[in-house]
């Protein structure tokens, strides 16, 4: 027995030996977490970071309804979920600059009366093929030792070549209202919603708060919440009520243009390297 838990902790302690990381004085300079600048007390040194990423979330956006048809039709809030891919550089983990890649949901969500305890929802709009362009800063270092947890804000804008305007959807409703002892009282009703993009999207200002954590040397992930601007109607819907196809009345849904975001980020650092300053010319 004795023999047997002297043999599972000579096992233990080696997998912890080899599990531990060799010490940074034995690695190459290109490995080390922090080189170590010493030797060059006079210099101010700056560490530089080409990182690459792909994140996912959420879009709420909000639209406004005029007229509802006496009831008809009404409106709910657009919750649409996306993913993307970003590249980046960043300047001694200060500030940095970004572009990428995602769709950006753009929807109005509208229901329509059946009769019944629920009524039918229409998704009218489009995603757009957006390329963002943002600037990032630290504001707090949350963890001031180890330094893995600091929020930032940033400003940044949303480009989308495919934006123009342009028809992006249609839903027709059709409904019988039948008399049985009066069959000639028989009246076809039509409700017809044509969704509408604005060329105005093709440039969004965006804000942003992102709450970074970093897991390893590499490895960070990132907590953002963000802010869509644009202007109000990027996307519309124009509503028919037809009785017998005679037009009986008119409404219309916008997009408010604020809408919000909420996800994550997986960021990996695919290069460092350093800059040297002298920090006698820069006094």
């Amino acid at each position: 027995m004795k023999s047997v838990i002297l043999l599972l902790s000579f096992v233990c302690c080696s997998f912890l030996a080899f599990g531990q990381e060799d010490d940074e004085y034995y690695q190459k300079p290109s490995q080390r977490v922090d080189v170590k600048n010493s030797a060059y007390p006079n210099l101010d040194r700056k560490s530089v970071n080409m990182y690459i990423g792909v994140e996912g979330g959420m879009e709420a956006n909000q639209s406004t309804l005029i007229n509802n048809l006496d009831g008809l039709i009404g409106k709910q809030k657009s919750k649409d979920l996306y993913w993307g891919i970003v590249l980046g550089y960043n300047m001694n983990d200060v500030w940095s600059i970004e572009t990428g890649y995602y769709k950006n949901p753009s929807y109005v969500i509208q229901s329509l009366s059946s009769g019944r305890s629920f009524p039918y929802i229409y998704r009218l709009g489009t995603s757009l093929q957006t390329i963002p362009i943002r600037y990032k800063r630290k504001i707090l270092t949350i963890d001031p030792i180890t330094k893995n947890a600091t929020l930032h804000v940033g400003v940044g804008v949303l480009l989308s070549p495919d934006a123009g305007n342009k028809k992006v959807g249609q839903r027709i409703f059709n409904g019988i209202s039948f008399d049985p002892q009066n069959p000639k009282d028989t009246m076809k009703l039509q409700i017809t919603s044509e969704a509408f993009l604005n060329k105005s999207a093709v440039a969004q200002a965006e804000f942003q708060v992102e709450l970074h954590g970093r897991v390893s040397n590499s490895l960070s992930i990132v907590v953002f919440a963000r802010g869509n601007v644009a202007p109000k109607g990027l996307v519309r819907s124009d509503i028919k009520y037809t009785v017998n196809q005679a037009l009986i009345d008119k409404a219309q849904q916008l997009t408010n243009g604020i809408s919000f975001n909420f996800g994550l980020v997986f960021r990996y650092n695919i290069m460092r390297s350093y800059k040297y300053r002298d920090k006698e010319n820069e006094e």
